[in-house]
Formats: structure tokens, C-alpha cells, sequence
């Protein structure tokens, strides 16, 4: 019985050694550190230019998972993770006179062969460009890489605004601007008065 349960825990340790990860990839079937360093760069240089520019979709897998937690969606292939970028890159444009992809933290995870993503959305709409006033969205990324070296899984989650890491524009262009209507209304207002 000794006997048995000595294999036993040997045949335990082999398997450990095959699975290393939290994501139950074997080893064999999972990405090169280059490979991860590769993803890492091509995300870190494409994303902060997401609403100016098309992202490098040749670091994805074409049978890549897009989980997106925020709308409650998932979706199975590229091409459907290509227009959900293409909607997002869109409604950015149309909500916004000026939006930006910021990245606030970009790690490479060696352990479960993962790129994390911290990142918010700014933008300034038409009618507040006068204020200054911004909208932001943060959220948070996680892209797992599979053993071809692409992302086979991306998934997005809200975070919520960190308020102290915004701080508001300063106020100063608004007082000329203020100054400027007021006087432009008292030069008009006499003129008015007049015609009455």
C-alpha cells in the first residue's frame, strides 16, 4: 500500500510540473517571454492612439474572446472584436469634440502569461469645451496570451474614477471669457434700451 500511494504522489508531482499556471495551460502550450514582451509593446504603443488610428490587430488570435463586463457582452472571433473597437472608436468621436486613450499602468504578468491594463477614456464634449469641462471612464484590461504567442482573451471591467489622480483644468479661461459676454452685454444693452 506504501508502494501505491509513493507512485501516487510522484504521478501528482509530474502533472504539477505539466500545469504551472493558474490557467491550467501546460507548459509546452504556453507563450515565450518574448511573445508576452511582444503583446506588451504593441499594446503599450497602439492603445494611446485607439481614436486616431486602427490598433495592430496582428497580435490577436482570430478565435480571440472579447468578455466585456461593462455591456454584459461576449463575443467569439476578430472580426466581431474588430467592430466592437470600431463602435467604441465611433461613439467616442460622437460624443466628444476631443477624446483620449490614456494608459495609467501597463504590466506584464509571467506568471499566468497575462497584460493588465489600466486605463481611462477622457474626453471634452462640444458644449463644455468653453468650461473645459472633461468626462472620463476608467476601466481595467486583462489579455491572456496563448501558446501561438496572440491574444486568445480579452476581458474589460469598469473602475471607477480615481478622483485624485484628476485634477480639474484650471478655471482662469473661463473669467476672460465671462468678462468678454459681460461686456459685450452692457455695450448691447444700451442700444436695446434706446430702441424701445
Amino acid at each position: 500500500m506504501f508502494e501505491r500511494n509513493t507512485h501516487y504522489s510522484e504521478r501528482c508531482e509530474q502533472i504539477e510540473d505539466l500545469y504551472c499556471t493558474e490557467g491550467n495551460q501546460p507548459k509546452e502550450s504556453q507563450p515565450s517571454e518574448e511573445q508576452l514582451h511582444r503583446v506588451y509593446h504593441v499594446l503599450s504603443q497602439t492603445l494611446p492612439k485607439l481614436f486616431v488610428q486602427p490598433l495592430d490587430y496582428s497580435i490577436y488570435s482570430p478565435n480571440l474572446i472579447f468578455e466585456n463586463n461593462i455591456r454584459g457582452t461576449r463575443t467569439e472571433g476578430l472580426y466581431h472584436y474588430v467592430k466592437q473597437i470600431a463602435l467604441l472608436r465611433t461613439v467616442g468621436h460622437l460624443k466628444f469634440a476631443y477624446v483620449t486613450f490614456e494608459i495609467l499602468k501597463i504590466t506584464k504578468q509571467s506568471e499566468d502569461k497575462t497584460v493588465k491594463v489600466r486605463w481611462r477614456i477622457r474626453g471634452i464634449s462640444a458644449l463644455k469645451v468653453m468650461l473645459q469641462f472633461w468626462n472620463w471612464y476608467d476601466g481595467f484590461s486583462v489579455l491572456y496570451v496563448g501558446s501561438d504567442g496572440l491574444v486568445s482573451k480579452h476581458v474589460v471591467d469598469k473602475i471607477m474614477p480615481d478622483d485624485e489622480t484628476i485634477k480639474a483644468p484650471p478655471k482662469t479661461i473661463v473669467s476672460p471669457k465671462l468678462a468678454l459676454v459681460v461686456g459685450l452685454t452692457a455695450e448691447i444693452y444700451p442700444v436695446v434700451s434706446t430702441m424701445n
